[in-house]
């Protein structure tokens, strides 16, 4: 494997534990919002579709679906 590959997938995993390490965050975050005040319902909203963009994003690789044939690479 050439030195750009894995500077790609160095780079993936980085970002694949980051988003990892903040959905943890953010649903630790609507446990505790959820389990102490749950009249609170728009800040759960906010976190569910902020999570649910992020795993769109970052781990369904939904804009691959939309980009070119040489970006997809």
């Amino acid at each position: 494997m050439d030195e750009k590959r894995k500077d790609i997938l160095k780079e993936a995993y980085r970002v694949g534990a980051a988003v990892f390490i903040l959905l943890m965050v953010l649903t630790i975050g609507e446990f505790f919002i959820g389990s102490i005040a749950f009249t609170w319902s728009w800040p759960l909203w906010g976190i569910s579709i902020l999570k649910a963009v992020m795993i769109i994003r970052d781990y369904m690789h939904l804009p691959r679906l939309f980009s070119g044939e040489e970006e997809a690479r």
